[in-house]
């Protein structure tokens, strides 16, 4: 047996505290056992916040069904989370060595933390950010000069790029 919907009229609405003039209250919905529904939130939808609210009505739906023993409908990105989750099953079962590569991530991600924790240090330091990003603007004309901004000097770029890239899929 489903569960029903029902319509708070107007003045239970009103009395639970719901914003605004009589004639503008929200109906608010109740599920089940009949009992007066909490009024809406004023201004969730004005915010711009539809696809929330809908993923909201699409999860209290999967709740009533499942509720109710029916079988709640399947999420269209729960797919693909599956799909992902399985491929990813699928490399690590294909890694030989399982204790290098999760050393490995530990060392990256170790290393990625403390490399944070050094930026944000010298981003504290009162001159050293301003020259920081100097230094890099001027590196930043200076590779786009010597590599970029002219035809030969371009392709010979491009060509080392794929001469190193093809170094790296080969072995």
């Amino acid at each position: 047996m489903a569960p029903t919907v029902a319509t708070a009229p107007a003045a239970t609405a009103a009395a639970v505290g719901s914003p605004g003039v009589a004639g503008d209250v929200k109906t608010a919905r109740s599920v089940g056992l009949g009992l007066p529904a909490v009024p809406p939130l004023p201004g969730l939808a004005s915010h711009g916040q539809p696809r929330v609210a809908s993923f909201c009505k699409r999860l209290a739906r999967n709740v009533v069904a499942m509720a109710a023993g029916e079988p709640a409908a399947p999420i269209a990105a729960n797919a693909e989370l599956t799909e992902f989750i399985n491929a990813l099953k699928q490399e690590w079962d294909r890694i030989e060595d399982k204790y290098a590569v999760t050393t490995l991530a530990v060392a990256a991600s170790l290393g990625m933390w403390s490399a944070g924790g050094v930026v944000s240090a010298i981003d504290r330091l009162p001159v050293i950010p301003g020259l920081m990003e100097a230094v890099g603007i001027g590196y930043s004309g200076w590779f786009a000069y010597r590599n970029l901004l002219f035809k030969p000097d371009r392709e010979a770029f491009f060509a080392k790029v794929r001469e190193v890239y093809e170094d790296i899929i080969s072995g």
